[in-house]
């Protein structure tokens, strides 16, 4: 709606060119799932070489439910989300537009390592019998809070991954990174460092892990795009009943062939659909 607006206001006459170029003027808040991050600071860059007069203002990593209470709240303007809404966000007015899916991936620090696994090679890896590296150093399994949308994701992989990642909740001594960002320096910091992480914050924030074969298919756009590997998350922006017409202009831009193509270098494939 904001990127048709914007194209009608070039066929006005000059005093309407006025008026159309304040409209991309003003702050855009926006925060919530911190795997959105890195990617989305490289849009906002690109927007704001086309538009300077616009800020962005990006929150600390809130989780995607964070960021979409916060738009519902209008405190902020777009919600960056990983998950889809649910039926009484909606019913509250929430509005989401998708813009890429990216492979989600069972990554390690350690180096050299080439491993295949299979859900219940996964199960295992969870319940604890599989302890060790081929060269016996120990894994070190990085967990997510239940309330996060990658907790959702391993839930949902099969009953006995879910059942296996519940076992590993309840043993003393394993750790669990509150949120993205955490989750990316625990696997480069800590020494056989395995979990999981997407291939845009891999990307886009230069993380140092090898990712892991799963029924020995490699996760990458490609395959990801070929229905060959099926473990993959959803972007979205999420905003209230009644966006602003700055939060709409940059959706537009955001489902743009430019933005695409950033998306595209940043491991994300960008959705079908257009606002």
């Amino acid at each position: 709606m904001g990127y048709i607006l914007f194209i009608f206001c070039l066929l006005l006459p000059v005093a309407g060119m006025v008026a159309g170029a304040a409209d991309y003027q003003g702050t855009i808040r926006l925060g919530g799932t911190g795997g959105a991050h890195g990617l989305m600071t490289q849009v906002t860059a690109a927007f704001q070489k086309k538009h300077p007069e616009v800020r962005f203002l990006f929150s600390p990593s809130l989780g995607s439910t964070g960021g979409i209470k916060a738009a519902l709240a209008r405190a902020l303007d777009l919600g960056l989300s990983a998950r889809a809404l649910t039926a009484e966000e909606l019913r509250q007015g929430a509005v989401a537009v998708a813009y890429g899916r990216t492979p989600m991936m069972l990554v390690t620090s350690h180096k050299g390592v080439k491993m295949n696994f299979t859900l219940e090679q996964i199960a295992s890896l969870y319940a604890g019998d599989l302890k060790s590296y081929a060269d016996k150093t120990p894994i070190r399994l990085i967990l997510r809070p239940l309330a996060d949308s990658d907790t959702d994701f391993l839930l949902g992989l099969s009953p006995q991954v879910a059942a296996a990642f519940r076992k590993a909740q309840a043993r003393e001594g394993m750790i669990v990174a509150v949120n993205d960002q955490d989750n990316a320096m625990a696997m480069e910091k800590i020494k056989g460092a395995m979990g999981w992480i997407t291939l845009a914050q891999v990307l886009s924030e230069k993380v140092p892990v090898t990712p892991l074969t799963i029924g020995n298919i490699m996760p990458s756009l490609e395959t990801m795009a070929a229905g060959a590997y099926p473990y993959y998350k959803s972007f979205s922006v999420v905003t209230g009943a009644k966006p602003t017409p700055l939060a709409q202009a940059f959706i537009g831009f955001l489902t743009s062939i430019e933005a695409r193509e950033i998306l595209l270098q940043n491991g994300l494939l960008a959705e079908d659909k257009r606002p």
